[in-house]
């Protein structure tokens, strides 16, 4: 991510609007809401409150120590052994299958196969639609004529 786009996540996080943000790093409105945007995008965030909480988070950690703990190789706890949980994948929703961007979603993100099935399922009900205009047109034609 850009020095500038943190920076205004930054000020975005301290509840600035864009044009506050613009005064003060002597930017213009547009390039503000630009470098916003993208940093949403990057950070895969639903809006722009949601990408500064996220980079604010990952600057905090990233600025505290971290404390060390010894491992515990071999030693035995004295807890009984419980089964490991398994994360299960979240499931796939519908909405992802649809050909159209959701807000911080890159544009490319369809399956080859999905976007070939788009393409020729649009093609198919463009000409279904223009068939049944066609057949309503001489319809209507031979009821008038």
């Amino acid at each position: 991510m850009a020095p500038r786009q943190r920076e205004c996540l930054r000020h975005v996080y301290r509840l600035k609007t864009s044009k506050e943000i613009a005064l003060e790093l002597g930017l213009g409105v547009g390039t503000v809401d630009t470098y916003i945007s993208e940093a949403v995008a990057i950070l895969r965030a639903r809006n722009r409150r949601h990408a500064a909480e996220l980079f604010h988070a990952f600057e905090d950690a990233a600025m505290t120590p971290r404390k060390m703990q010894l491992e515990n190789t071999g030693v035995g706890t004295g807890q009984a052994d419980e089964p490991p949980e398994k994360a299960e994948p979240p499931p796939t929703s519908w909405v992802r299958l649809l050909p159209l961007r959701t807000m911080g979603v890159s544009a490319n993100d369809l399956d080859p196969y999905l976007r070939y099935f788009w393409l020729v399922f649009l093609a198919i009900a463009l000409a279904v639609g223009f068939g049944m205009l066609a057949v309503g047109l001489d319809v209507l034609s031979r009821l008038l004529g």
